[in-house]
């Protein structure tokens, strides 16, 4: 049965019973019943409390209060709200704070019912809308874990991803609108060899390296021992394959080993939607993530490129390492991707871009790897430049070069048009250069 509408509430000694209308049936039907009949339907129980004035509500208030204190799963949102406290830009909340905070509420409790509904008042606007934005976080926080539990199972990789939301109403997006990767995509006509025509005969690849997979691609062994990169070489990276006689160990197999690092998608505080931040502390020179998307060609990334621009964003990278062809490839993620598609643009990022071949060895179609550029913090915000590109032209620590026809979510289609809208930049570092493009 379902609730058309509460009409009334009265307490019978210690217990509460509501009348029910139920729809589809005439109010000949109608009923009283329990609070558990209407636990899934708050939202009917609040418009009765308004319309009748019902002293009710003075229950559902410290009901909610305590509810997003709840140790397991405290409501963070609400609580900051709560208190007045700010949540930090890399939306980190510690569980010393979070005491702190879930203290300062529980006192509120002490309060008469008037008292307290006249501070929800003051900080809700009225006790009704915070009831219903406890209601709406219930909701939104079911959303966020089915989606988290998803990505989980999608990306199919040993660490974690974990999904938070301290800041606002909004949701990830639903699968059917972002398909999660563990891989390419690839587009329509694209076709991806099965395996690598070569490979190393080595056994020690490092102490062999004259003879390993880099320098048959005539370019430098890119890790040390310990498969850490080297970050002030720069250039491409050319790791062992599947035809090589090196096992698994071989400290030239680092981003086919996948992501080992645990990481957050967060909601930012200062307008920049979800952002990524690493739970564990990161060495200059360790592998994070790939970029996934579909891998399309360069006629369909232009006819995408003109339809982000109208939009004003745009999750395409050119795979353009070679530029003495034109014919290159470019990632979308746009509906489809991986964690990389909620990192954020800085101009002082801390994680820099390299192309990247293992089984696929066309100079056309490299992987693209994030490696941190520095030490990276426990619960810091992970970020790269969105100008970035990634041509061989370049010498720097990132193996990226100036050329970026079109940077990932910049917009920048390659023409230089100077009717083009600018895209504040909002990353906040002391060199940020105010604009995105």
């Amino acid at each position: 049965y379902e609730v058309e509408e509460v009409l009334r509430i009265e307490k019978r000694q210690d217990t509460h019973y509501f009348l029910i209308k139920w729809k589809g049936w005439s109010s000949k039907c109608n009923s009283w019943e329990p609070e558990e009949s209407v636990a899934h339907c708050m939202a009917l129980v609040i418009s009765c409390c308004v319309q009748s004035n019902s002293s009710y509500r003075f229950r559902l208030m410290r009901s909610a209060i305590k509810g997003v204190c709840n140790r397991a799963r405290p409501d963070v949102m609400v609580m900051s709200k709560l208190v007045g406290f700010e949540v930090p830009g890399n939306g980190y909340v510690s569980k010393t704070q979070l005491a702190d905070i879930r203290k300062t509420i529980l006192e509120m409790l002490d309060l008469t019912d008037k008292c307290l509904s006249r501070k929800l008042e003051d900080l809700f606007g009225s006790w009704q809308n915070f009831l219903e934005l406890v209601e709406a976080r219930k909701e939104q926080a079911k959303v966020i874990a089915d989606w988290e539990e998803y990505i989980n199972k999608a990306s199919k990789e040993r660490c974690p991803l974990f999904v938070e939301n301290y800041v606002d109403l909004e949701t990830p997006p639903a699968p059917n609108d972002f398909v999660y990767l563990k891989d390419f995509l690839p587009g329509q006509g694209i076709v991806f060899p099965e395996e690598p025509e070569v490979g190393c005969q080595c056994t020690d690849c490092y102490s062999g390296k004259e003879q390993c997979c880099p320098q048959l691609a005539n370019t430098t062994f890119m890790y040390n021992r310990h498969g850490t990169l080297v970050v002030n070489r720069g250039g491409a990276i050319w790791e062992c394959n599947s035809r090589c006689k090196c096992s698994n160990d071989c400290p030239n197999r680092v981003v086919q080993k996948g992501r080992q690092v645990p990481l957050t998608i967060f909601r930012t505080t200062n307008k920049r939607g979800w952002g990524v931040r690493t739970e564990r502390r990161i060495k200059k020179g360790t592998f994070l993530f790939e970029y996934f998307g579909e891998v399309i060609t360069n006629e369909e990334a232009e006819q995408r490129g003109r339809t982000y621009d109208a939009q004003g964003i745009t999750y395409l990278f050119d795979l353009d390492y070679d530029d003495s062809d034109d014919n290159f490839y470019t990632v979308d993620a746009g509906k489809c991707g991986n964690v990389s598609h909620f990192v954020n643009h800085s101009c002082d990022s801390n994680m820099n871009v390299y192309s990247v071949w293992i089984n696929n060895l066309n100079r056309q179609m490299p992987r693209l790897a994030f490696f941190a550029s520095k030490d990276i913090c426990c619960q810091e915000e992970l970020t790269f430049d969105y100008k970035m590109s990634i041509s061989n032209e370049s010498e720097d620590a990132s193996g990226a070069g100036a050329k970026g026809r079109r940077s990932s979510r910049s917009g920048l289609t390659g023409q230089q048009s100077t009717d083009r809208a600018r895209i504040p930049c909002l990353c906040g570092a002391s060199t940020c250069r105010k604009f995105l493009l």
